[in-house]
């Protein structure tokens, strides 16, 4: 299953957030953006259980996630 995640974050912590997802095992790719969010994740995911589980431990681990829009590709 792939999945994009897009983050909302605090001023300023863009590119520490990206870095940090860089280096977990299921994000594939990870950018920081201009626009309404800062940054998006590409997720590689075996179910929707996982992929419930990573969104809780990216916003768990990283301090200064105001808000995120998960899109599951329908392939």
């Amino acid at each position: 299953m792939i999945a994009f995640i897009l983050i909302t974050i605090q001023n300023g912590r863009e590119n520490e957030i990206a870095e940090n997802l860089r280096k977990i095992p299921e994000v594939k790719e990870a950018y920081t953006l201009y626009g309404d969010y800062d940054v998006i994740a590409k997720v590689e995911v075996k179910n929707l259980e996982r992929l419930n589980e990573l969104r809780n431990e990216i916003l768990k681990e990283n301090k200064g996630i105001l808000y995120t829009e998960t899109l599951i590709c329908a392939r």
